[in-house]
């Protein structure tokens, strides 16, 4: 992955990790960040152990890709993520990536619970594939008249 990526202490007592695309400055307090994950902490008493998960930080920011503004006053510290916390991060992010694709192919939420429960990153890439025509997204150049996108309803999106 590329970019800066740093864990964040809020004042709210949240710990976020997010890739800093702007740092801001004097004049502009606030840092520009994307891929934003809030650190989720559960404690289990009873068996004396913590558990550790990460969710997108706003509310309904489906896309991870978007930019979200920080104001650096709300900062009480910032470091480098370790590269265990990080490793849980990617895999959280690619969590999130999928279900962003089966959300926008039109499934509605049981039917992606149903299907990714137990999927492998592999099974989920191949079911992607044969269900939609391709495990990422097709960029087309609209603009370009000799290209129509045609896509019947068993087609894995030939070009014409």
């Amino acid at each position: 992955m590329a970019g800066e990526f740093r864990q964040f202490k809020l004042t709210n007592r949240d710990e976020i990790i997010a890739e800093v695309v702007d740092h801001g400055d004097d004049d502009t307090p606030d840092i520009i960040l994307r891929k934003v994950m809030k650190i989720i902490v559960v404690d289990d008493f009873e068996e004396n152990v913590r558990y550790y998960t990460f969710k997108p930080w706003l509310s309904f920011q489906d896309d991870i890709e978007e930019l979200s503004s920080l104001n650096s006053v709300h900062v009480v510290g910032e470091a480098t993520p370790s590269k265990t916390v990080m490793t849980h991060y990617v895999k959280s992010l690619n969590e999130v990536d999928r279900y962003n694709k089966l959300k926008r192919a039109g499934m509605d939420m049981n039917e992606i619970a149903d299907i990714i429960k137990d999927m492998t990153e592999k099974e989920m890439e191949d079911f992607l594939e044969n269900k939609f025509g391709a495990a990422n997204d097709d960029v087309v150049d609209s603009s370009d008249p000799k290209i129509i996108q045609f896509r019947p309803k068993n087609d894995k999106g030939t070009m014409h």
